[in-house]
């Protein structure tokens, strides 16, 4: 079994310690709500970035607070009189050792901005120049492949999200489906996508889709796609992909589409469905009974918003097996190491 496939076995039982203990989460959470932030800022590279635009997506839906990702360059490099009295800094980071990512933090808070890392590694660099520190309880990961780190980086966002919106009066119903999740990450990993194996075995490029919350995992799948498997694979939202790049989408081209639950639903499966009228290879991930050809069944969730969280769960062990089908060491991609620090 590879690291891969072993990590992404863990993560269910990850999920779990973090409900156990969100201490650090209701502390950040009650210095959050006393002076809520008029915007929040992501500081992130790789799959840290994309779970970064899943926090942004749910701070935006669920809050109203604005989010982007700020240029790392722009801030470690140039250094812009940014104004920043009323912002907020969430970093996030598997190893927490890029000086770029340190640099720009320091200069974020230089600016007046508040600062939180969600890091995975403990006395961190990164976590030492910020205000707040959330350590992800994933452990030492060994495989280059980040999954388990991933998945604790939406969880905790999703989980301040969550405290947030009760403490600011918003509502509990994410809170109160967070705790359904380890359950239904556990029933992820029993879901049959062996189909999927079949499709992409020989693929050399393909597209990933996906919309709102989605969008993020299909960059992440997009991501684990080339690093373990040599695919050129690449994520677009469902709107987005019909301004151009639908146009090298043809007969036996391979499209994977990730379409939870929610008001973006509809117009992912109509995308899937466009695609199929042309004989392009589709394969939808959606929640268990949706009707769709070639379902690879998810884990429906008791908030659409997490329902992107047992969509990759299920992904990530495609993935792992895929790469050893394709003659790949998902642990140790060729010319990639764990830790990447760049300037």
């Amino acid at each position: 079994m590879s690291l891969m496939l072993s990590e992404t076995l863990s993560i269910p039982g990850i999920v779990q310690r973090m409900l156990d203990d969100d201490s650090a989460i209701r502390a950040l959470v009650r210095s959050l709500a006393e002076e809520v932030p008029e915007l929040m800022m992501t500081v992130a590279r790789g799959s840290s970035d994309h779970a970064a635009a899943y926090f942004s997506y749910a701070m935006m839906s669920r809050i109203g607070v604005p989010s982007l990702s700020i240029p790392l360059s722009l801030v470690s490099l140039q250094q812009p009189p940014l104004r920043l009295k009323k912002c907020w800094v969430a970093a996030l980071s598997q190893s927490g050792k890029s000086p770029d990512l340190i640099d720009s933090v320091r200069y974020l808070k230089q600016r007046g901005a508040r600062s939180v890392a969600l890091v995975n590694t403990a006395g961190s660099p990164l976590a030492d120049v910020t205000d707040a520190q959330i350590l992800l309880p994933a452990g030492l990961e060994q495989s280059v492949a980040a999954t388990k780190s991933y998945v604790a980086m939406l969880m905790a966002s999703a989980q301040i999200v969550a405290r947030l919106s009760e403490a600011m009066g918003l509502g509990n119903h994410l809170a109160a489906a967070l705790q359904q999740l380890p359950e239904q990450m556990e029933a992820a990993v029993h879901e049959d996508w062996s189909a999927a194996l079949k499709v992409l075995v020989d693929a050399d490029k393909m597209i990933v889709i996906g919309r709102g919350a989605a969008l993020p995992i299909a960059q992440e799948a997009a991501l684990k796609l080339k690093e373990t498997s040599g695919i050129q694979a690449e994520a677009f939202s469902s709107a987005e992909v019909r301004h151009g790049p639908m146009e090298i989408i043809e007969k036996d081209y391979p499209v994977l589409v990730f379409a939870p639950s929610g008001p973006e639903q509809p117009g992912s499966l109509a995308f899937a469905a466009d695609m199929r009228a042309r004989g392009a290879k589709v394969l939808v991930v959606a929640p268990r009974g949706t009707p769709c050809a070639n379902l690879l069944p998810s884990v429906p969730t008791a908030d659409a918003l997490l329902e992107p969280l047992t969509m990759i769960q299920g992904f990530y062990l495609v993935a792992a097996q895929l790469a050893v089908l394709r003659g790949r060491n998902p642990d140790q991609p060729r010319f990639l190491k764990k830790v990447t620090e760049t300037r």
